[in-house]
């Protein structure tokens, strides 16, 4: 199994159903390895 599977794929998976404070979606923006950078453009 290829270990892409659990570090990108059930990050994707759990932010789905994370309670909606775990992370603001709109001062975000991931990249393809599911790291969420912060944007410093457009975020009010």
């Amino acid at each position: 199994m290829e270990s892409f599977l659990f570090a990108e794929t059930f990050k994707y998976f759990y932010l789905l159903f994370a309670p909606p404070e775990t992370l603001d979606f709109r001062a975000v923006v991931f990249n393809t390895e599911a790291h969420p950078i912060r944007k410093f453009w457009g975020a009010r």
